[in-house]
């Protein structure tokens, strides 16, 4: 199923990221501790070792595993792995995934955004020669693209901005028949899910950057908004993006709500990684990035359902 085209998207983005200087690393699939993400559970699994039976996780990342290394080399980083998430099925999910993580140093978000362009020209190049490619009927010169912010993007397809609670609840009473209000959380992601992200992408290469806080994950808060970014083509979002937070108390406070939070969802406790807690002080000045590469082969080999590949 598309073997060659694979290894050569594969290689080309090995390539790019030797020749500008990243080397490649490998951490274990198997974790003691899970990924703390918002709306991502991981499989979880029990095994043996010497000291018994142990609760173990399938990473849904490899990012806190990586942010060890860079603590300790401080230098450009990359990984292409297999990640697991549980439950996620549908024509652009797969509960297990390929997946590129990088992380550069001294890149701030305006960079990190640029060198992701780059993987896509040289992907695109890999196949067809030339960076272009065709996507569900339109075509796409990966050379040119849009940067918007979350702002920028609200206001421009609903006429609402992000930040006004009664604003976005006004818009869904007017759109969906609302019958009652709900929190802000919940207000954004439906917007954004069905009334902005379809159109993200739609001409043209779309970086969407500045999230409100509460959306920001590990990244660093400037200026009120999280510097965080995704990437789109014609509504597919292919790239989570920071410019990675590195003050340890902050990051444990995220961590420490957010199990929190999955335990008050699931009944589960999940544990908090002390030690990728402890590596973030010594964290360098950088941003890193993830790149969901079986939907790049979707936009690159033009097919509309993840299983297809």
């Amino acid at each position: 199923m598309y073997y060659l085209e694979k290894s050569k998207v594969i290689k080309a983005i090995r390539d790019y990221l030797e020749k500008t200087g990243a080397v490649e690393v490998f951490t274990d699939i198997l974790r003691l501790y899970p990924n703390l993400d918002s709306h991502i559970l991981p499989i979880e699994l029990f095994f043996n070792d010497q000291e018994g039976k142990k609760r173990g996780f399938l990473h849904t990342s490899p990012e806190y595993e990586m942010k060890k290394i860079l603590s300790e080399m401080k230098r450009d980083i990359y990984q292409i792995t297999k990640v697991f998430r549980n439950g996620e099925i549908s024509k652009k999910h797969k509960i297990e995934f390929i997946m590129l993580e990088w992380y550069r140093v001294d890149y701030d978000l305006e960079d990190i955004m640029d060198d992701t362009q780059n993987i896509f020209i040289e992907s695109a190049i890999s196949l067809f020669k030339k960076p272009v490619l065709n996507f569900m009927g339109k075509r796409y010169d990966l050379k040119e693209s849009e940067k918007i912010t979350v702002d920028e993007a609200f206001y421009r397809f609903t006429s609402v901005y992000p930040d006004r609670h009664d604003d976005m609840l006004r818009f869904l009473k007017e759109k969906e028949g609302l019958k009652k209000d709900i929190d802000y959380e919940e207000a954004f992601f439906r917007i954004y899910a069905f009334y902005v992200e379809p159109h993200l992408g739609t001409e043209k290469l779309t970086f969407i950057y500045d999230y409100p806080p509460l959306f920001s994950s590990l990244s660093r808060i400037e200026n009120g908004k999280g510097k965080r970014f995704e990437v789109y083509i014609n509504g597919l979002e292919l790239v989570n993006g920071y410019y990675e937070l590195t003050d340890p108390e902050k990051v444990r406070e995220i961590l420490e709500n957010e199990s929190m939070r999955k335990e008050k969802e699931t009944g589960k406790k999940y544990p908090v990684d002390n030690k990728f807690i402890n590596a973030v002080k010594d964290m360098p000045d950088c941003s890193g990035a993830s790149l969901g590469v079986d939907r790049l082969f979707m936009v690159l080999l033009n097919k509309s359902n993840i299983n297809e590949l």
